[in-house]
This record gives C-alpha cells, structure tokens and sequence, in this order.
C-alpha cells in the first residue's frame, strides 16, 4: 500500500522538477509580469487610479524621462485621462526569485503622430502572489 502511494509522488516530483516543467513556470511568471504591465500601461492611459493604485507598491518610485522623482502618493495624483497612446515594444523579462525587470521600448503616440519614444525599466516584486510595481525610470530617445 505504501509503496502504491509513493510511485505517484515520486512521478509528480520528477514532472515537476523536469527542464520542460521549470521553463513552462518560468515563461508562465514571465507572461504574468507582462501582462500586469499591459495593465498598468493601459490604467496610465485611461487615468484609473483604483488601478494603478492597486499595481503600485506601497514603496514605488518613478524616475521620468525628465528626470524627476514621484513617489506612489505623487504618482498616483498625477493620474489623468490621456490622450496619447503608449505601446510597447522589445520587452526583455529578467525574473530572480520575486523580483522581475522588464527592459523595453514605449512609443507614446497621439493621432498617429509619435510624441515621444522611451527606452524604460521597469521593477515588480511579487507580493501575496501578484506583481506589484516598485521601481519605474525612462530615458527618452
């Protein structure tokens, strides 16, 4: 009976512990991260604060592109309906433990003109199992 018991779990832990399964966790966290900042992006656009204050963790920072320093009470006040539309692009994942980096390109357009393009950093840490903004900083290009 006990030997029954023991054939299942030692499947489940080889699964588990197999290349293929960490790489699906891992592309998996990366699609997680990603998509919190698609959702963040696009609460920055709309202006909703409930939103972006629940991304924003209790300790954020952002660096602009101007070189100013906002925290999360700052930030979360600058919040407006805008009219520009942000995409972006070349999104490069570095996940270590509970702290995921994404590295990419925002092209901020409005009518079809672009506005502006923005190479950003963006910092997460994984808090109760979700994605919380800490750290944000653009450079314009």
């Amino acid at each position: 009976m006990r030997l029954t018991l023991l054939i299942p779990a030692f499947a489940c832990a080889a699964l588990l512990l197999s290349p293929n399964a960490m790489a699906t966790t891992y592309k998996t966290s990366q699609e997680l991260v990603l998509a919190q900042e698609a959702r963040w992006l696009s609460a920055i656009v709309t202006g909703d604060r409930p939103v972006i204050e629940a991304i924003l963790s209790k300790n954020f920072k952002h660096i602009t592109s101007n070189g100013e320093l906002l925290d999360r009470t700052q930030e979360v006040a600058s919040m407006k309906k805008e009219k520009f539309v942000m995409n972006a692009t070349q999104q490069l994942v570095d996940i270590e433990g509970d702290t995921a980096v994404i590295h990419g390109l925002n092209t901020i357009t409005q009518d079809g003109k672009v506005l502006a393009r923005e190479r950003f950093t963006d910092v997460f840490i994984k808090q109760n199992n979700e994605w919380k903004a800490l750290s944000a900083q653009e450079t314009a290009i």
